[in-house]
């Protein structure tokens, strides 16, 4: 992994500063030196870097500005921040603003030179800091959402695109892939940021008392109503509204938000006087809605009204190239939530998950994490160490739950042998089908394909 690499370290510590360059420039890699911010950023305008380690404590600048400064410079840069120990709340910020990963001082050699390999290598084996996937992947990065897989990329462009607007907006995927993490992205992206963000998750309620969490309620308009109290969509007037699990609403409720967002107003449980509201409304299901519309268990015209704009979340199985880069972010964050020692996950272990279909989604991923870094052994993780559903899937074996629907296990079984196979031909001669129906199937599914 080492030798050849351009890394600028910033730290206003001389000797610090030549002790860390000393063991870089040993290995092999090229090191360029700033004692200060200013120095910092020239640097990162004159000089192709491929990694960046610095000391948030500067004498000229704060440290998160010069991380934003060289990262606009240079989009997509791995950046490694240092930081002690009473200031990791300055380190987690540092993250949320594009930072790789952190170190606490003392700096413990090995443990800087592992993380910067890894942190390199999630950048790309190339090292390359300004590509359009790097430039995406930093952009997400900001707000949350790993973008090592290109579906992930393509969606949030179209977040982009859609952000901006106030129309509505529905949100479908399955349980447990980030639909919140998608709303509250296109929230920040958009006109309200400044706004509050208000979710609601509808299928945790009764209609009477969602319909009072919704639209609030009058003093006496119930039992234990002893007092007025604001709903959700008045407490979010001037940001975004988040329905999540809006398949779960009844039809009596449903018909009332259809009117509230279409006029913006509500009258609250047992009130008269009109409450007027200006926000957006973004509402997520992990249910095909249409078909419930055709089951009658949803209105169709509040189903239009919700679906003026609409996002799709792959499922984490479809995005298997983000695992090794996601799972390690999630080990991390876990670690340092519970205050234990970081581990890394080995190449075995990253390439078994992989090889898991990840039913739960994300959701999923982070409690397998969670569970191996609280209970798994200090320093690496191996595939012995990950669950036994986990551990036991082997390469090339298809799991499907009893109930799939039929096209479902269709759409899983080609993409695995799309996976499996160097050539969209091969794989049509191994299913048994010819190669013009392979690609109408692919193009139905919208599955991923090496090359024809």
């Amino acid at each position: 992994m080492s030798g050849g690499r351009s890394i600028l370290v910033v730290d206003d510590h001389g000797e610090s500063r030549a002790s860390l360059a000393y063991v870089l420039e040993k290995r092999g890699e090229i090191v360029h030196q700033a004692a200060n911010g200013r120095a910092a950023v020239a640097l990162a305008r004159r000089e192709k870097l491929h990694a960046l380690i610095l000391d948030l404590k500067l004498p000229d600048m704060d440290g998160l500005s010069v991380l934003e400064a060289v990262l606009a410079e240079a989009p997509g840069l791995p950046a490694i921040v240092v930081t002690g120990f009473g200031t990791i709340d300055s380190a987690v910020e540092a993250m949320k603003r594009g930072a790789a990963d952190f170190l606490t001082k003392p700096i413990q050699v090995d443990n800087l030179l592992g993380t910067l390999d890894r942190c390199v290598e999630r950048a790309g084996a190339s090292g390359a800091v300004s590509t359009p996937p790097s430039l995406a992947s930093a952009e997400m990065a900001k707000l949350g959402i790993v973008g090592e897989s290109r579906a992930m990329q393509d969606l949030f462009e179209t977040l982009k695109r859609v952000a901006p607007h106030d129309s509505t907006v529905l949100i479908q995927g399955e349980s447990g892939t980030g639909k919140e993490l998608i709303a509250r992205a296109l929230h920040a992206l958009g006109a309200r940021a400044s706004g509050p963000f208000v979710a609601i998750n509808c299928a945790t309620l009764a209609e009477p008392i969602l319909e009072s969490e919704l639209f609030g309620h009058e003093r006496g308009a119930f039992t234990s109503a002893d007092r007025p109290k604001p709903g959700v969509m008045e407490t979010a007037d001037g940001g975004t509204l988040f329905l999540d699990e809006v398949s779960e609403m009844g039809l009596g409720c449903q018909a009332k938000l259809l009117r509230a967002i279409e006029r913006r107003e509500f009258r609250r449980v047992g009130g008269t006087r009109k409450i007027k509201v200006t926000l957006r409304v973004v509402a997520a299901s992990n249910v095909d809605l249409e078909r419930q519309v055709s089951a009658g268990r949803f209105r169709t015209d509040l189903y239009y009204r919700l679906k003026v704009l609409s996002l799709e979340v792959p499922p984490l199985r479809e995005r298997k190239e983000a695992i090794p880069v996601l799972a390690q972010r999630l080990l991390d964050e876990v670690a340092r939530s519970a205050h234990v020692p970081l581990q890394r996950l080995t190449p075995e272990a990253l390439a078994q998950l992989e090889r898991y279909d990840w039913p739960g989604n994300v959701r999923e991923l982070r409690n397998v994490m969670e569970s191996v870094a609280l209970i798994g052994p200090k320093g690496t993780i191996d595939v012995s160490d990950l669950p036994a559903n986990v551990r036991q899937v082997q390469a090339g074996v298809l799991q499907v739950s009893v109930g799939t629907r039929l096209d479902e296990v269709e759409r899983l079984l080609i993409q695995r042998t799309l996976d499996s196979y160097p050539t969209v031909k091969e794989s049509a001669r191994v299913l048994g089908i010819g190669l013009r129906t392979l690609h109408s199937k692919i193009r139905r599914y919208h599955l991923r394909r090496r090359r024809s």
